[in-house]
């Protein structure tokens, strides 16, 4: 004869209570238990494949029977194309980045100061990113592309000039690559500086306009000190993916629009030479490094506080 056990809440709160006395008792235990899992992830996550690609970069091939060489790096700095690509990508990173912040900033400053519905603008900012970001780039092809809605509004808002020369032939350029970039990129940046400037102390604007001071110069001495760590963690958010994009770059770009991420993803997927792709990510990533560590010294750690 079994007897038949029920499930009871009560249970539940017995072993969490017991659960937690024991960790009460045990305080060696505690940093153990909570920061532990964080640590191996963030080690076999992040430090051991960083770690191998670096191992990598210095091998003529792959392991077993692979022979130290610095011959990947030698052929990075030695071949034009390739520091062309990373200046191109720079470039790219500085023009995106750019007009990410300003947009964002005008953007998050509107919905800050003087929209009613700032919960539903901002839901509407972050919706764009709850889509595939694949989805989102051939969403822009057909935008894009010639006779697209790009090409209709050219043609109906600017009759004026020769749409050849603005809407013709926009995809699979610089252009169109660029405005793919400030569009997945404009999000993310907009809600930092959002933060900032919504908690930003507003008697002080209407203190400055009292002393006399105009718009623009409340606006330097006042609005911008008060929001500049919105807009450097803007800026970080938008620059660093900007510099390692492929994805964008490879379906909006020609031929000669490749940036460094594209050349990594090509190294490693159809030339299948692994060695120089890790050599080419392991400059990206020391390049990405010294620019953080830079701003940081600089700026310091930005905290904006979402009390």
């Amino acid at each position: 004869m079994s007897t038949k056990t029920t499930w009871s809440p009560e249970w539940v709160d017995d072993g969490i209570e017991n659960a937690l006395a024991f960790l009460r008792a045990n305080k060696r235990l505690q940093l153990p238990l909570f920061i532990g899992p964080i640590i191996l992830f963030t080690f076999f996550g992040l430090i051991v494949p960083v770690a191998y690609m670096v191992a990598i970069s210095f091998m003529s091939g792959l392991p077993p029977g692979a022979e130290f060489t610095l011959e990947n790096y030698q052929r990075f700095l030695a071949t034009d194309v390739y520091l062309n690509i990373g200046i191109d990508t720079i470039v790219l990173t500085v023009q995106t980045t750019s007009l990410v912040v300003v947009l964002g900033y005008l953007l998050a400053y509107g919905i800050a100061m003087f929209a009613k519905r700032q919960k539903l603008l901002l839901l509407l900012v972050i919706l764009p990113f709850w889509t595939n970001y694949l989805v989102r780039n051939f969403a822009l092809i057909a935008i894009f592309q010639n006779g697209g809605p790009f090409d209709q509004l050219v043609d109906n808002v600017l009759f004026f000039v020769d749409s050849a020369s603005i809407g013709g032939d926009i995809l699979f350029t610089r252009t169109s690559v660029l405005m793919g970039l400030v569009y997945s990129f404009l999000p993310v940046a907009v809600l930092p500086m959002y933060a900032s400037i919504s908690r930003m102390d507003k008697s002080l604007i209407s203190a400055s306009k009292d002393l006399g001071a105009g718009p623009i110069k409340t606006f330097v001495y006042v609005t911008l000190p008060q929001t500049k760590d919105g807009i450097f963690v803007g800026t970080l958010l938008a620059a660093v993916p900007t510099f390692g994009a492929f994805v964008t770059p490879a379906m909006l770009g020609g031929p000669n629009d490749t940036m460094i991420g594209r050349l990594i993803e090509l190294q490693y997927m159809q030339v299948y030479d692994v060695p120089f792709g890790s050599a080419l990510g392991t400059v990206l990533s020391l390049f990405v490094i010294v620019v953080l560590g830079i701003s940081f010294m600089n700026n310091g750690v930005p905290i904006i506080d979402n009390e």
